[in-house]
């Protein structure tokens, strides 16, 4: 774009050169051919010559006003010394508008020079000033995004300590309950209508531990033991243990990748897969069934990741800012705490997680991680 622009302006200073020599040389033959005729006349026509010196020195600055005075002034000197027809008064004003067309030329370059470093002063400036807006406009948002990370993770902690103490007291009556169900199971197994009453209970029951387990692995998370792992790794691992998920509900999980998958991160990779599931589980079931959940590679300064689209409904505007939060969900049988526990393992890891509506429809999940 540069070079055509560069050929552009070249064309056009030879065009312009050509023009202010074409012009100069009219009113210079005119003079000579029109010898005869008298001295205002030509006194006149060398008011013409102001055109092209004040055109040549707008074009090409006071290089181009004083060069083009000069050049007239070698043209006209001959003229002027060997006119034995004017008078001294004539000869003396002609000096004069030579030295004027001069002047003038130089003058004009002079004022259009600075005039043009005083537009570009401007345009410099116009950038410092645009490019500081820009600069912070991102500051807030980074602080923004700062100030509710630090939001978020007071919120985990609170409620982390309050799901520990809740976990705990819930966990020993549960025990209890579930080995009472199955001694009743065991004494009342010729009875149809108990034993499917009990059968019932020991699977509210096995929910109920799963969900306390969840609320423990939320509030007491394990410190990551990190290793280095290659992003491909780590990523066809976790994909390998969702597959039976995306069979059931006939989904086809498309794979972009790329040089990303050998690039390496520091991670825990039992927690990474927990990652990976949460995320991948979350687009499932904003699914439903049949379609096309897209995994792609993605990076940015200094981290490297992955992105997650599905062709769900997406999420509400209104929700977008609580989804991290714990226990809120849209499910009718989630427990709120994927994106929750997700949010917190990325935090330990140094990590970042950014979840949007796609343009059309569902949802766009992006993960980063510190390269190494």
């Amino acid at each position: 774009m540069n070079h055509v622009y560069s050929d552009q302006n070249h064309a056009r200073n030879i065009f312009d050169l050509i023009a202010i020599a074409l012009v100069v040389s009219i009113l210079t033959a005119i003079h000579y051919t029109n010898y005869h005729y008298e001295m205002n006349y030509h006194i006149l026509l060398q008011f013409a010559y102001y055109l092209p010196v004040i055109y040549a020195a707008m074009r090409f600055g006071p290089a181009g006003g004083i060069l083009s005075g000069l050049l007239i002034t070698l043209l006209i000197l001959p003229f002027i010394t060997h006119f034995h027809a004017m008078n001294p008064s004539a000869v003396y004003t002609q000096w004069v508008e030579i030295g004027l067309i001069n002047v003038i030329g130089w003058l004009t370059g002079f004022l259009t020079e600075q005039e043009r470093k005083a537009s570009r002063k401007y345009r410099l400036a116009l950038t410092v000033q645009k490019e500081l807006v820009e600069k912070l406009k991102q500051e807030s948002q980074e602080r923004q995004r700062l100030e509710g990370e630090i939001r978020q993770t007071e919120r985990l902690t609170a409620l982390g300590h309050m799901s520990a103490g809740l976990a705990h007291e819930i966990r020993n009556p549960l025990g209890i309950m579930k080995v009472s169900i199955q001694l009743l199971a065991q004494e009342k197994v010729d009875d149809g209508v108990v034993s499917e009453y009990c059968r019932v209970l020991q699977e509210e029951c096995e929910r109920l531990n799963r969900l306390v387990n969840e609320f423990l692995s939320f509030a007491r998370p394990k410190e990551p033991v990190r290793r280095r792992i290659t992003l491909g790794t780590i990523l066809d691992e976790g994909v390998t243990l969702i597959q039976p998920a995306l069979r059931q509900h006939h989904i086809e999980l498309k794979q972009v990748r790329n040089q990303l998958d050998e690039k390496e991160v520091e991670v825990d990779p039992d927690q990474m897969k927990q990652v990976i599931l949460n995320i991948l589980i979350n687009a499932i079931d904003a699914q439903g069934e049949g379609g096309v959940i897209q995994l792609e590679r993605v990076s940015q300064a200094g981290f490297v990741g992955f992105s997650v689209s599905d062709e769900g409904s997406g999420i509400s505007p209104d929700d977008l800012p609580y989804i991290y939060d714990p226990f809120f969900t849209t499910k009718e049988t989630g427990t709120g705490l994927g994106l929750s526990v997700v949010h917190r393992i990325l935090d330990q890891h140094g990590g970042k997680i950014v979840t949007t509506n796609r343009g059309e429809r569902g949802v766009r999940v992006e993960i980063q991680l510190p390269c190494v």
